[in-house]
């Protein structure tokens, strides 16, 4: 069974919003190609990344694969990246996240290119994606700013009430997603010994009660 348009269109809406540099292959929305920024012995270099959405997604985590000619830790022979928040996946996580983690990863563990002469992506080419991902936010937003227009001149109607609420489900949506992100932040920075335990215990105790009350109110 193909993963539901609506989450396909949820996903492509987060990663134009928060990641760039990926776009959906020939409008595939399961499949996604980008780069992302790599620190190696030579400087930084670009290094091109796939990511495919398996049909049960997002009940299954996506599989990324590397396509530019380099090594590194967490890559398997097949190139296949190896990630912890892949490892430890869960359905509330989104694929605009797994693009901050690469980069994260990539910003703290050095790759290295196995060419004699490190590759290096045309930054010009590269922008051209970043370009078509901004034109396309400007859209988004422009609609939005459209609905919300809408909907002030019909709060007087039936239909406004309606507007609405549907509004405000949206509004709840975008708040329960800040949270878990937040979750996800902490999560990783405790792992990483960034914050000390009894931080973390406060702050995921607070994070869990907002969102177990926003949830309470979907």
């Amino acid at each position: 069974m193909p993963v539901p348009d609506d989450i396909l269109a949820k996903e492509y809406s987060l990663v134009m919003e928060r990641a760039y540099a990926f776009e959906p292959i020939e409008g595939d929305l399961t499949r996604w190609k980008g780069v992302v920024p790599a620190i190696t012995d030579d400087g930084e270099i670009f290094i091109e990344v796939l990511i495919v959405l398996p049909s049960d997604f997002p009940s299954s985590p996506p599989v990324v694969r590397i396509l530019s000619p380099v090594t590194h830790p967490n890559l398997t022979q097949d190139k296949v990246l190896e990630m912890r928040m892949l490892a430890r996946w869960r359905s509330s996580y989104h694929l605009f996240q797994i693009i901050v983690e690469m980069i994260r990863l990539f910003s703290k563990v050095p790759a290295r290119s196995i060419d004699e002469q490190p590759q290096r992506i045309d930054p010009v080419v590269h922008l051209n994606p970043i370009k078509a991902q901004e034109e396309q936010l400007s859209l988004i937003l422009e609609q939005k700013k459209k609905t919300l227009v809408e909907i002030k001149s019909k709060r007087t109607t039936d239909l406004s009430r309606r507007a609405l609420q549907q509004e405000k489900k949206i509004h709840l949506e975008d708040e329960v997603l800040g949270v878990e992100n937040e979750l996800f932040a902490i999560e990783q920075q405790f792992e990483d010994y960034e914050i000390p335990s009894h931080e973390f215990a406060k702050k995921y105790f607070n994070l869990k009660k907002r969102l177990y009350l926003l949830e309470a109110r979907s």
